[in-house]
């Protein structure tokens, strides 16, 4: 998938205690865990913070680090077989999801994610 083709730039990058959070313009957000790399991983969240955006957006520069990551390769990397699926939820749900998600550095959709992956893992079919 070619970022430039497609014109999928990042938007914003946000810092969660192992993982990073980057939003895409498309309105998508990347969850990329510091265990991408060996430098992010033993970076200080003081060098990570100190970042800019390069190529337009299709990329982080992380200076204090001497590191690069690209949305392509984080795709390239992690795949991007996701499939949507709507659902409805009653609202008190969905604050109860969207409040634990908040407070373990996830989105909606990450957390829904592992809930379910956990709960069939746990199934004896």
């Amino acid at each position: 998938m070619s970022t430039l083709k497609n014109k999928i730039l990042i938007k914003s990058v946000g810092f969660g205690s192992d993982r990073l959070f980057i939003e895409l313009n498309t309105g998508r957000v990347l969850v990329v865990p510091y265990s991408y790399t060996k430098r992010l991983e033993q970076a200080t969240q003081d060098e990570l913070r100190e970042y800019r955006l390069i190529g337009g957006g299709r990329g982080i520069h992380f200076p204090l680090i001497d590191e690069d990551i690209s949305v392509e390769g984080i795709i390239r990397d992690f795949g991007n077989e996701i499939k949507r699926v709507n659902i409805s939820l009653p609202i008190l749900l969905l604050d109860e999801i969207d409040s634990f998600a908040q407070k373990h550095h996830l989105s909606r959709s990450a957390l829904l994610q592992k809930a379910t992956s956990a709960y069939i893992g746990g199934l004896n079919l």
